[in-house]
């Protein structure tokens, strides 16, 4: 039933899902293993939660997901999620600071590729703000953007998805200071 949810919503708004078929539950699965130890993470376009259920497996039991679903009939479906650690805001994303102040990751499945560059900037810069960002493209061309932000980005290639997709891991951790110049 999700699947097809999903299929008939990404036909009435293709550029709020930016595919036609949901992500496999493998990339999902390898999306939610990265969280590590994150208690308080967002997840940006969780359209029919199949990445939502995968990290609220990964998620301590004191743990938070926050998501952020501009799709009203996403977050209908999203709603029906039994579990107290998660909230859905129907918003879009580049408002999140508006709802959650304090968090250590967001996961993104929004289509930033397609964004105009105002929002794609927007969004990066949101998500730099956490300790990790987690984010699945249907190219690899992100790396060197998201590099003036993160520390570190590594780049993971799933397969077992239709289309095949790569996931980005940045993180903060161990960001180097600015160099200083001698005077």
């Amino acid at each position: 039933m999700r699947r097809i949810k999903f299929m008939l919503e990404s036909v009435k708004h293709p550029r709020w899902t930016g595919a036609f078929c949901q992500s496999s539950k493998g990339l999902a699965q390898k999306m939610a293993q990265k969280i590590g130890n994150s208690k308080n993470v967002i997840e940006f376009g969780p359209g029919t939660g199949i990445i939502t259920h995968e990290i609220l497996n990964c998620l301590p039991e004191d743990g938070h997901l926050t998501c952020f679903e501009i799709n009203p009939a996403f977050c209908k479906h999203l709603k029906k999620i039994n579990d107290p650690r998660l909230t859905i805001i129907n918003d879009d994303a580049q408002n999140c600071q508006k709802y959650v102040k304090d968090y250590d990751c967001v996961v993104s499945g929004l289509p930033i590729t397609v964004f105009t560059k105002p929002q794609r900037e927007n969004i990066i810069a949101i998500s730099s703000k956490s300790k990790k960002y987690i984010q699945f493209q249907y190219t690899p061309f992100l790396r060197r953007k998201l590099s003036h932000h993160f520390a570190n980005v590594k780049l993971n290639f799933i397969a077992m998805n239709v289309p095949p997709a790569f996931i980005y891991i940045c993180s903060n951790y161990d960001k180097p200071k600015p160099e200083r110049s001698a005077v």
